[in-house]
């Protein structure tokens, strides 16, 4: 009798959909397994270290875009859990220790503080005042890095990080760091996929339609806003670890407004709300910028009419465009 009324409530997929999860699952592991064998297929040093860039990149945006794309917080500042994981880590590194299992934790715990003291203020705020506030929080933190000279290094920044150790083996740039960032990227990207697909992510959505029908039907709207900041902040902190072993080094120019406006550009050019999306636009973008860098003098001008015409010509971004593509080519299976 129970097996009658699921079966009525939720019928058995068909073999056409169990074939498509299959398919999909499939591209998904060939593709986790390309990019950890990439430094392996007789790629030169240079663009490893681009892709690494992009995959770093990758996280930040995906962090933003629990924010923007699920819960519907456009920040203005999201440059802020990057910057100051990139600053706590490198302080770490240069003062204690550089092993990265250590150094990464650390720069958490403070961003997790700060994070859960802001989430408290921007919880109750929504829409423009949202954008606002975050844009001036990393505005706050650009002259406090600029004026904290024994702490930040002021201007010059934080120069000549150590090279990072795992268990006491050095991550020299390369193949080495390459490989840790990109199973942190898988780590990181299965986490938010089941956070997204949990009652949680679900109740992000429902916030993101409507905060006060979300609020009508007994959801604490506050608290659930005030959680995914305190998340976002920490997935731009594993970032910022990443970006300043990679670099050696951050400058207070990492909080500045551009930087957030940029990563807001590659995550709508992903895809918002789709976690892949901004990570595939990112790893895209970073390889354009170099390019434009090279071909172009007046490289910011097309970089910025590149974005615009991608926005207004496919505002589902990235994302939008493969999963139409992926529902006609299985629909003419059918």
């Amino acid at each position: 009798m129970r097996r009658d009324v699921v079966s009525k409530i939720a019928p058995a997929p068909t073999a056409a959909s169990l074939a498509e999860a299959f398919t999909a699952r499939l591209l998904f592991l060939s593709s986790m397994a390309l990019l950890l064998a990439f430094p392996f297929l007789g790629a030169n040093e240079f663009t490893v270290t681009l892709l690494t860039e992009g995959l770093i990149f990758g996280i930040w945006a995906m962090s933003l875009d629990l924010l923007a794309g699920f819960t519907g917080l456009m920040s203005f500042g999201h440059a802020s859990g990057l910057g100051l994981g990139a600053y706590t880590a490198g302080y770490f590194a240069q003062h204690v220790t550089s092993e990265f299992l250590i150094a990464l934790p650390a720069a958490e715990i403070v961003v997790a503080v700060l994070a859960v003291l802001l989430g408290v203020v921007v919880g109750r705020i929504s829409g423009v005042a949202f954008a606002i506030v975050t844009l001036a929080i990393s505005q706050v933190l650009l002259q406090i890095g600029i004026a904290w000279l024994p702490v930040t290094g002021g201007m010059d920044g934080l120069i000549g990080v150590p090279v990072p150790t795992l268990f006491g083996y050095k991550l020299e740039s390369g193949e080495s760091f390459y490989l840790i960032v990109a199973v942190i990227l898988i780590l990181v990207y299965l986490a938010l996929v089941r956070l997204a697909n949990s009652p949680f992510g679900h109740t992000l959505q429902a916030i993101r339609l409507s905060e006060q029908r979300a609020a009508a039907i007994g959801i604490n709207v506050r608290l659930h806003k005030c959680a995914i900041f305190v998340v976002s902040w920490l997935v731009a902190a594993i970032a910022g670890t990443l970006l300043v072993f990679m670099k050696g080094g951050t400058t207070p120019m990492v909080f500045n407004w551009y930087q957030s406006g940029y990563v807001l550009a590659v995550t709508m050019f992903g895809g918002l709300g789709t976690l892949l999306g901004p990570l595939v636009g990112a790893i895209i973008v970073t390889f354009l910028h170099d390019q434009a860098i090279s071909l172009f003098k007046a490289w910011q001008f097309v970089f910025g009419l590149a974005f615009v015409l991608a926005v207004i010509f496919f505002p589902a971004g990235i994302a939008g465009i493969a999963i139409r593509t992926w529902n006609r080519l299985w629909e003419s299976r059918c």
